[in-house]
Parts: structure tokens; C-alpha cells; sequence
């Protein structure tokens, strides 16, 4: 018996991109469908950099993350640490 197509097609999974703004913690409670660990990958660094376009001008010193998780465990976590030094007066 010969497997239709939508059966070998893998169910994408719901997963949640919590943020860390210098600590301040915001949970996702909506979450996005993602069909492999490369659609996770790239959703994160997408999200880190939208978070440091919106935060970044004018700081100083920050620690942004994006921490990625499924519906029972934590599965990745992007880091992105700035910090604006003068160098010359």
C-alpha cells in the first residue's frame, strides 16, 4: 500500500520566542508553527534583530535574547550584547 503525500509531510510544531531585554523577561503566549529547527533558526535572528532596531538607537550598554522554546522544553537562545564605547572626545 503505497503512503499518500500529506502523510509523510511533517506537522509543523508551535513554538514561542520569549524575549530578555537587559533581563526584563516577555513570555510569548501566541507562538509561531515552524516546520523544521532551520524555520526556528531563522524566526529567532529575525526577532533579535527586529527587538534591536526597536531598541537599540540611543542605548548605551544592552543584553537582548531571544529565547525559543516547544511546549515542553527550552530549544535555543540567540544573544545579542552591545555596547556603544567614544573613542575619541
Amino acid at each position: 500500500m503505497q503512503q499518500s503525500f500529506s502523510a509523510r509531510i511533517s506537522p509543523e510544531v508551535r513554538y514561542f520566542f520569549d524575549t530578555r531585554d537587559n533581563g526584563t523577561f516577555i513570555e510569548d503566549d501566541v507562538g509561531v508553527e515552524c516546520a523544521n529547527m532551520e524555520a526556528v533558526k531563522t524566526e529567532a535572528a529575525l526577532s533579535l534583530a527586529e527587538l534591536a532596531r526597536d531598541v537599540l538607537p540611543g542605548s548605551i550598554q544592552r543584553v537582548l535574547c531571544v529565547e525559543v522554546r516547544n511546549a515542553t522544553q527550552p530549544i535555543l537562545k540567540d544573544v545579542l550584547t552591545f555596547e556603544a564605547l567614544v573613542l575619541a572626545s
